[in-house]
């Protein structure tokens, strides 16, 4: 079962954490200010469809292939990575400073890494995290 609370948008909303029960998969904090719409977008990021993995799905592929020493921080990388990009996917596409080639380059370069040198992954997370921060998303 997943879990979900929320979170204020702003500042609070990087203060993301998965949120498990027991051996459940892990889940998301859903913010409150987010319309509607808004919300629907940044549950399909997290989830995903028939056609493409979500956030979530990531993030257990990538925990799998983690080293154990990491897995604890990694998780908090992923969550908080998530939220974010999650946050500015959910917008509209015309305000939105993240695209769906983005999201697919970073899937792609975190589930290769996972497959093939896991002990990357952190390095991996921190530039993926670090090129989201530099689109001056607010």
């Amino acid at each position: 079962m997943l879990g979900f609370s929320h979170l204020a948008y702003g500042k609070e909303a990087q203060q993301a954490t998965l949120i498990t029960h027991g051996e459940a998969a892990p889940g998301y904090a859903i913010p409150s200010s987010l319309s509607e719409d808004e919300r629907y977008w940044f549950v399909k990021f997290q989830e995903g469809n028939l056609l493409v993995d979500g956030w979530q799905d990531i993030t257990k592929a990538i925990l799998d292939k983690t080293p154990a020493d990491q897995v604890e921080k990694q998780k908090q990388l992923l969550a908080e990575l998530g939220n974010t990009i999650g946050l500015e996917w959910c917008k509209d596409n015309e305000t939105r400073a993240i695209d769906t080639s983005m999201l697919k380059n970073w899937a792609t370069q975190l589930k290769k890494t996972a497959k093939n040198k896991p002990e990357e992954l952190e390095i991996v997370l921190v530039t993926i995290s670090n090129e989201v921060a530099s689109l001056a998303i607010d």
